[in-house]
């Protein structure tokens, strides 16, 4: 297993070039207050850190990092979800997009990261922003994100419209190798 900074890179279609000077990250959809930030706005948003988490990817190989961003329960709450929004649709700048349940995203507490290990994410890697989605399968942790859309209900994103799994929780078998006996089913 390799730290996330020396492992694999996949994308599915294809890296974008990304200009910090005119990124936006935008948050909208159903909520009360949409809004952008700036990646100097980003910046100045309290930061979080996870611990240790591991990206699986289906393909058999892991990743481990200690990644930092800002909390996607952060931005929610500054947009005031509305009582139908029940997912978040995560959009990236190169078009690929997979959403994840509020309540997951919240109980979770999932980031959106720009760093891992104390190093900035490399462009291939997903920088500026990359969604991190604990015990949930690579394919969710979308990268280049530049949109989260509140919806009321899942949306199939790319590897799910491919018959991939909407939910993508890695199997307790697998994840049980490096979390031992705290490793718990995913519940919310």
């Amino acid at each position: 297993m390799l730290p996330a900074e020396e492992g694999p890179v996949r994308s599915a279609l294809g890296e974008p070039v990304i200009d910090l000077d005119t990124f936006k990250l935008e948050v909208a959809g159903l909520v009360d207050s949409s809004f952008y930030l700036t990646w100097n706005e980003i910046r100045d948003l309290e930061e979080a850190f996870s611990d240790t988490i591991l990206m699986y990817c289906v393909e058999g190989w892991e990743v481990w990092g200690v990644w930092e961003g800002i909390k996607v329960k952060d931005l929610l709450d500054k947009a005031r979800v509305q009582p139908e929004g029940e997912y978040v649709l995560f959009i990236s700048a190169d078009g690929y997009t997979t959403s994840l349940p509020i309540s997951y995203l919240e109980k979770y507490n999932a980031i959106l990261a720009y760093n891992v290990n104390g190093s900035p994410l490399k462009a291939s890697d997903g920088f500026p922003l990359r969604l991190i989605a604990f015990g949930k399968y690579g394919y969710k942790w979308a990268k280049w994100v530049n949109k989260m859309k509140v919806i009321s209900q899942s949306q199939s994103g790319f590897w799910e419209g491919s018959g991939f799994s909407d939910r993508a929780d890695v199997p307790i078998s697998r994840r049980s190798y490096y979390e031992g006996q705290n490793a718990k089913p995913l519940e919310y």
